[in-house]
């Protein structure tokens, strides 16, 4: 091959790699941000929270399926989510309750399924469950983690739980 040929094939190649690049660091850029600058909401359906480093789904389980889900069907919900590649990440899972109660915030104010008042950032979409599963667990029951009144947590029974609203999380890498 000419040596012509070979610099015009390694121009284009550098420029479909820059390219490239350029393109997927634009995907990196949040789309918008909270005023406190805590969060960041990016392309992708995920919400980053910048203090804690952990990375949400924006949406909850309500909010992308329409339905209840008990402690088992929210495992494998997190299953079907890393399956999927969902933003790009295989490693989605139920939060610790630690880090659940890190989004409750009584300064902030949002709106639950029903309408009513939870304790979450605008970033996160209005319309979610009022708490979410954790993966803290014994025997029958898990914690779940609730956004609503004085927040909290308390376990809830794995099939029939009343707060059976999921958020996943994954540690921003």
């Amino acid at each position: 091959m000419s040596s012509r040929k070979t610099l015009k094939i390694a121009i284009i190649f550098l420029t479909l790699f820059f390219s490239a690049n350029v393109w997927a660091e634009e995907l990196k850029k949040p789309i918008a941000q909270s005023a406190d600058k805590r969060f960041a909401n990016y392309s992708d359906g995920t919400t980053l929270d910048n203090k804690t480093g952990l990375l949400w789904m924006t949406q909850d389980y309500w909010q992308r399926e329409a339905k209840w889900v008990n402690w088992y069907t929210a495992n494998e919900y997190a299953q079907r989510m890393n399956n999927k590649n969902f933003a790009d990440h295989r490693d989605w899972r139920l939060p610790t309750p630690e880090e659940a109660a890190t989004l409750y915030d009584r300064r902030k104010r949002n709106v639950d399924k029903d309408g009513d008042k939870i304790f979450i950032d605008s970033m996160f979409p209005k319309g979610a469950g009022w708490s979410t599963w954790t993966s803290a667990e014994k025997r029958n029951k898990a914690v779940a983690v609730s956004y609503k009144d004085e927040g909290g947590q308390a376990y809830q029974d794995k099939i029939s739980g009343v707060d059976a609203f999921l958020r996943l999380v994954r540690n921003d890498q």
